[in-house]
């Protein structure tokens, strides 16, 4: 069996290797540890412990905590976009008036507007686009946009540097 033993600030990492089926165990410095083991079928298990997101942090190499908000504000964001046409489709109904659709969109922006200021790192880009993979109706660059409020042109820009992989060119 060889062992590959990794010390950093934050963890000490063992991956064991033998003819049956790889072994990895992954110590942190705040207490959580992690088993993950192969078997011949290549199926990977894991189990363990860990204070908050350590461990998972650590595996997916992202902070669980930006997906969250990230997942949070796509949601919230087809909320913001569903309410729009419902109310939309009152005022097209005739159910309110025109001035009572443009009172109620004034009134409560923050319900019906999705924002579209931030202008996204590579990384957010990256995981925008991890995420959206799993979203319906995320065909293009708009609808990135819309769904994490990010600056359309922006978007625009910064998925053209970068590669099929996710790399910047």
């Amino acid at each position: 069996m060889e062992t590959l033993q990794k010390q950093t600030e934050s963890s000490v990492d063992t991956l064991s290797m033998n003819d049956e089926a790889p072994q990895m165990h992954v110590t942190l410095q705040d207490g959580s540890w992690m088993e993950c083991m192969g078997d011949e079928n290549s199926n990977v298990f894991f189990y363990g412990y860990s204070q908050g997101m350590s461990v998972v942090e650590k595996v997916i190499g992202w902070d669980a905590r930006e997906i969250v908000e990230m997942l949070t504000k796509a949601v919230n964001n087809r909320t913001r976009e569903r309410n729009f046409f419902r109310l939309y489709s009152e005022y097209l109904e005739e159910n309110i008036t025109e001035e009572e659709f443009n009172r109620e969109l004034t009134e409560h922006e923050d319900d019906y507007v999705v924002e579209g200021e931030e202008k996204p790192t590579a990384d957010r880009l990256r995981k925008a686009l991890f995420l959206s993979s799993v979203i319906k109706d995320t065909d293009n660059s708009e609808q990135l946009s819309s769904l994490f409020s990010f600056d359309s042109i922006a978007t625009d820009e910064g998925l053209k540097k970068l590669d099929s992989h996710g790399d910047i060119q």
